[in-house]
């Protein structure tokens, strides 16, 4: 499993480092929670109604959104209004309650009709799974068509029904967006443009469980005539929805089983323990990479490819409001998990805000939260609600006792600091999801 770092750039080009290092235009995140914001404003207006039901399908439609919508509910202070207040802060509650009952399940989709339009059926996608899919077919040069579908997918998984949508509509999908997102590509196996293949059942190099998506890229066979040695080499990409925003995937390395379509094992050359990488959530997918011994040469295929991985999921997200960002040493604490707002440092135009978390323990619950740290998120805010994201890097600047020090970089913010205060969100803890893929029928070089 190959295994990846990175690092910041320079002040002086510190935003286009960020984005050629493959963590995200600056702002993608404060664009891809826009429609978000709006949803909520829509349905927090909607808890003032005077009619009784249109209050309660509110409500419910504000917790069928999930953890994601907390940061923007209005403060409890802000409220005027005691039933409305009491209202958001049931929601609250139960939208913590929901997100810390993490279950690894897929989010379950419902697109029919005929003559539906592309962007029709993926705004669908979107709205009942939480997953956000990124049109980038116009800034890859690509054509941008909108063609007509006819579907009739009925309660199933997001990631296979999006495939099933591409197909369909000769598009093609990528991971690596930069932006948390899935990205929306010209497909690499058009015929013709304009001429989009007809949906069909997935290749045998694609497996789904639950929220993941695996898919085997490539195999390679080498010979190395020095050391007189021959084997192979099997790249694939596991893929998730991006409302899960995992942060370590530790693959079991002795579980991996490979077979040639004669029934001969396949040995992989892999340690037997279990191999690591930590997640981002830039990029909705990790490559891995699986070494083996060279299958006989009378073997066409591989028949079997399977392996067990465990994947770490953050749980009871919790939001920190800091009132003032210019306040240094302000704590706030959330149950065990405590946060504090230990100062500013302006050089320029780069705001560097330092901030220090405290969890419970050490050992192993530790070290997770110390891997998964690094997918919090971070944003300034306005007295009127309007939110400022964090566009430049960070950094890791302490790890003692069961706290971590960070600091994150703010460029060009508009105003000045006293304008704002700042928002925290991090995981009051992890689930460890057990994930097995297992692929078929895979013809070999």
């Amino acid at each position: 499993m190959d295994r990846s770092g990175r690092g910041v750039g320079s002040m002086t080009a510190l935003v286009v480092v960020w984005w050629l290092m493959g963590f995200g235009p600056p702002v993608a995140w404060a664009q891809s929670d826009a429609a978000l914001r709006d949803r909520v404003r829509q349905l927090v207006d909607r808890l003032e109604s005077p009619d009784t039901k249109a209050r309660d399908s509110a409500a419910e439609g504000l917790i069928k959104l999930g953890a994601r919508v907390v940061p923007f509910l209005p403060e409890a202070a802000s409220v005027k209004n005691p039933e409305i207040k009491t209202r958001l802060e049931t929601i609250r509650k139960r939208l913590e309650q929901v997100e810390s009952e993490v279950d690894g399940k897929a989010s379950l989709v419902t697109v029919k009709g005929k003559g539906l339009r592309l962007t029709e059926a993926l705004a669908a996608l979107q709205k009942q799974s939480g997953n956000a899919i990124t049109d980038m077919r116009e800034q890859l040069g690509a054509d941008v068509t909108n063609p007509g579908l006819d579907l009739d997918l009925k309660d199933r998984p997001f990631l296979e029904a999006l495939d099933l949508v591409a197909r369909q509509a000769g598009v093609g999908l990528t991971f690596f967006t930069g932006d948390g997102t899935i990205g929306l590509t010209a497909a690499a196996d058009m015929d013709s443009p304009g001429e989009p293949k007809p949906a069909r059942p997935a290749k045998p190099r694609v497996s789904y469980t639950g929220p993941f998506r695996i898919e085997l890229k490539q195999i390679g066979l080498i010979r190395d005539y020095e050391a007189g040695t021959s084997s192979a080499n099997a790249r694939l990409e596991l893929a998730w929805e991006p409302r899960l925003r995992p942060m370590l995937l530790v693959l079991k390395a002795e579980s991996v089983s490979v077979l040639d379509d004669h029934g001969r094992s396949i040995k992989p050359k892999v340690a037997m323990e279990a191999d690591e990488i930590v997640v981002r959530p830039e990029n909705p997918v990790a490559e891995i990479n699986l070494n083996l011994d060279s299958p006989e040469r009378s073997a066409a295929r591989i028949a079997t490819l399977k392996f067990k991985a465990e994947i770490t999921i953050p749980a009871g997200l919790k939001t920190f409001t800091f009132p003032r960002l210019d306040q240094p040493n302000v704590v706030e604490k959330q149950g065990d998990v405590g946060v504090t707002l230990k100062g500013l440092e302006v050089d320029e135009q780069v705001w560097k805000v330092n901030v220090e978390l405290a969890y419970p323990g050490e050992g192993p619950a530790f070290e997770s939260y110390r891997q998964g740290l690094f997918n919090n998120r971070i944003w300034l805010l306005r007295g009127d609600g309007s939110r400022f994201a964090q566009n430049g890097g960070f950094s890791n600047t302490s790890s003692d006792g069961g706290k971590l020090g960070f600091e994150y970089l703010f460029v060009d913010a508009p105003g000045k600091p006293g304008d704002y205060g700042l928002v925290y969100e991090t995981p009051s803890k992890v689930v460890p999801i057990p994930i097995e893929f297992e692929l078929h029928d895979i013809e070999l070089p």
